[in-house]
């Protein structure tokens, strides 16, 4: 009988029954988002928690702009959160390259709405600098963890993913590919 190794061998045949092995199905499905998502929430925590320790003063918002801007990152994070998730649903991850919808600029539009929508609205609501700032080593850390879904990606789709990345952001649109998509439709 021969043997499929489907998605990096994730279906094994075992006595003519397909037996899913349940990590390598998880991994298609979530890759590392669930790892970045805590550790994220860990550095949010962290952030609050010296924030209190130093006694760090807070932001000096204007209550109708802080609105405005809780508003503002809440509408970003559900068009990319939802927007992905409505244009690449979980039985097609893995298996179909999808570029259109949150994807069609940004290749990780869930991590980017955690990073920063997410980390927006926490530092508005909460006023506070530290969480502001926390941005930073939570995008380095997402910039590191996400070369192992980089590298995965390529593993499945080969060259097509890698024309893909040249014309997408990782977190943020690419001024580059934006500037070539205006030009098209003018």
């Amino acid at each position: 009988m021969e043997r499929d190794k489907g998605i990096e061998g994730y279906c094994n045949f075992n006595q003519n029954k397909i037996t899913v092995n349940t990590k390598l199905e998880l991994k298609r499905i979530f890759c590392i988002g669930p790892i970045g998502f805590v550790v994220t929430i860990i550095i949010w925590f962290v952030a609050i928690k010296l924030e209190k320790a130093m006694d760090i003063p807070k932001m000096i918002i204007n209550p109708t702009f802080k609105n405005f801007l809780l508003i503002v990152f809440f509408i970003d994070a559900v068009y990319l959160f939802l927007g992905s998730q409505l244009t690449l649903i979980p039985k097609e991850r893995g298996k179909k390259l999808i570029t259109h919808g949150p994807f069609r600029f940004i290749r990780h539009p869930i991590y980017s709405a955690i990073m920063f929508s997410g980390s927006g609205m926490l530092a508005v609501w909460r006023e506070s600098w530290i969480i502001l700032v926390s941005v930073l080593p939570i995008s380095l850390f997402w910039a590191w963890l996400v070369q192992k879904e980089e590298n995965y990606m390529i593993s499945l789709f080969g060259k097509k993913y890698k024309k893909y990345q040249e014309k997408t952001g990782q977190f943020l649109p690419s001024w580059k590919a934006l500037k070539k998509e205006t030009e098209k439709e003018v």
